[in-house]
């Protein structure tokens, strides 16, 4: 069987997969979190070609009878006895809680049926999310619901993060109709704007950018509106970079001028920076750390290995790994393995940092080696 998921889990990836803003919410409700966690839980999932009579049907009362007590018993063998409990009858599903001395507390009652049959079921129907079984009327006593399982993949409790939303965005392309799709590309880039980390760039006649909401790009936005323009004497910001090969561009025309050309398959950092009233230009770069990353001797080599095809030289360019706080576990953890000739910053002490370089004779003071 499938590995469960908890119905409030199942709720939150439906609103992914379904966001409100271009759906009915009978598709992400509480209760469709509910009926997905049950149908996987009594492994009702088929492909759409499987015989009928080799997929394991469930019906409304599947759901409605589901309850945390019962998901928290997860062995294969007892969700097979709970599924043949709920086929029979509420009394046997009373009876298998007993026995496993747990009280039988449905999550809903069975006059709520007719929403999660007539309109959740029916409008994931309609988007290739579930199967019927044909030869039955809907209110047979009989199960006729099975979730198909390029839906029911999309809540594999081990798919997280960007992979998961990738994966939605796959199936959407894959089972939504092009004006569907674009419904729900057009809510979720509403949603993610809302959240979204604006950044002013500095010297760029009010230019911003918008990055994904998180605690990477609230240190991006100390770094770049705080830091530079208290550190640098005229910072031109020339890129910065999200996970997903996402780069957002600062002032193309100095990138132009300086000759550097942005490779998102290379080494590239969180944050490019440069002074320009430098002589000559002296490029920052800056490595933002919400969980790993810093600058290490290794990643510091790699960084300059960078620069040199971007015929920028190692003695103008300068590292900065930024953190949330001297607080914070990677801070702790991670200032150790600073590389030699960098600095650190903190975004809730903006105007301090720290420099950690070699000392000797000809340069104390200097913080470069």
């Amino acid at each position: 069987m499938r590995k469960i998921i908890s119905p409030e889990e199942a709720e939150h990836r439906l609103q992914v997969i379904f966001p409100r803003a271009a759906f009915d919410t009978v598709l992400s409700s509480p209760q469709a979190g509910m009926a997905v966690a049950a149908l996987i839980y009594v492994d009702a999932v088929c492909n759409a070609q499987d015989a009928a009579e080799t997929v394991q049907w469930a019906r409304p009362t599947t759901v409605l009878w589901m309850s945390k007590a019962a998901l928290e018993h997860d062995a294969d063998l007892q969700r097979a006895a709970w599924q043949t409990a709920a086929a029979r009858g509420n009394k046997q599903v009373s009876e298998l809680h007993y026995s496993w001395g747990v009280p039988f507390e449905p999550a809903y009652r069975d006059t709520s049926r007719e929403t999660l049959r007539d309109e959740t079921f029916k409008e994931w129907k309609n988007h290739n999310a579930i199967r019927e079984r044909t030869g039955l009327p809907k209110s047979s006593s009989k199960g006729i619901w099975s979730l198909l399982d390029d839906f029911a993949d999309l809540f594999d409790p081990d798919l997280t993060g960007d992979a998961f939303r990738e994966a939605a965005d796959d199936w959407r392309d894959s089972h939504l109709d092009p004006g569907t799709r674009l419904k729900a590309a057009h809510a979720l880039l509403t949603e993610a704007d809302k959240h979204a980390v604006k950044v002013n760039l500095p010297n760029s006649g009010g230019t911003t950018r918008k990055l994904t909401a998180g605690k990477s790009s609230l240190i991006i936005k100390g770094v770049v509106e705080t830091w530079s323009t208290a550190r640098l004497s005229k910072p031109v910001v020339l890129a910065i970079s999200e996970p997903g090969d996402k780069v957002h561009l600062g002032e193309e025309k100095a990138l132009l001028a300086l000759g550097i050309t942005i490779d998102v398959q290379n080494v590239l950092p969180d944050v490019i920076i440069a002074d320009i009233d430098a002589d000559p230009v002296h490029f920052w770069i800056v490595e933002a750390v919400a969980t790993d990353g810093v600058v290490t001797n290794q990643r510091r080599q790699a960084l300059l290995n960078w620069a040199a095809k971007q015929n920028i030289k190692a003695q103008a360019c300068s590292f900065l790994t930024a953190f949330e706080s001297r607080n914070a576990a990677p801070a702790r953890k991670r200032l150790k393995d600073l590389a030699t000739g960098t600095w650190a910053w903190f975004a809730d002490e903006p105007h301090h940092e720290l420099a950690w370089y070699k000392v000797s004779s000809g340069d104390i003071g200097s913080g470069i080696s």
